[in-house]
């Protein structure tokens, strides 16, 4: 089981206190981890420009998703944004995948899926408290979903969040297929991180 054949898979912060470093844990539907995604180059520096901080939600965050053998599976790259964000994904070797662009919308959250040569592929709709999310081709026909989870008791008081990403069919063409399992990552890099 990989993180593109897992249905749902399941994206969940640990629990951690005053710390602003991306890092999350990736399960398959039976609860076992499967891959992780750290962020890269968060060292001293920028841990000390981040607590100086109120907001870093528009600071420029590297991750890397990484299986149980340690091999980088994708790179997901939320750029420095100020009003919307752009995340972009691209394979280990570098090869990009594709984008996936904040739309400027004042309820709610939408993003726009773009292949490597900027061209629409699909788009992400959230409800109005941004905790589910509609994940559609460039037709507008649904494909997957995202759902935030409601913490635990233990992860209230944390900066934890879960997400879990429903696929509705088992394979979707590329780059469609990474960027919708990217997708629960890159929400979180936009919408929750930092805030």
């Amino acid at each position: 089981m990989d993180i593109f054949s897992a249905n749902p898979l399941l994206v969940r912060q640990p629990k951690r206190f005053m710390v602003d470093v991306s890092d999350y844990e990736i399960h398959d539907q039976f609860g076992r981890q499967i891959a992780w995604a750290r962020e890269q180059g968060a060292g001293g520096g920028v841990q000390v420009l981040r607590q100086l901080s109120r907001n870093t939600g528009g600071f420029e965050r590297l991750v890397h998703v990484t299986d149980l053998h340690g091999a980088v599976r994708l790179v997901i790259r939320k750029h420095w944004s100020w009003m919307t964000a752009t995340t972009s994904v691209s394979l280990p070797n570098g090869h990009p995948v594709g984008s996936i662009e904040q739309d400027l919308k004042f309820f709610g959250a939408a993003f726009t899926l773009m292949d490597a040569w900027k061209r629409q592929i699909g788009a992400i709709e959230g409800d109005f408290v941004s905790r589910d999310f509609r994940i559609n081709d460039h037709n507008g026909h649904e494909v997957a979903r995202v759902d935030r989870r409601l913490p635990d008791l233990g992860e209230i008081l944390t900066a934890a969040d879960s997400y879990a990403l429903h696929h509705r069919y088992p394979s979707l063409p590329d780059p469609l297929r990474t960027l919708v399992v990217a997708s629960a990552i890159a929400i979180d890099l936009v919408l929750r991180e930092g805030k």
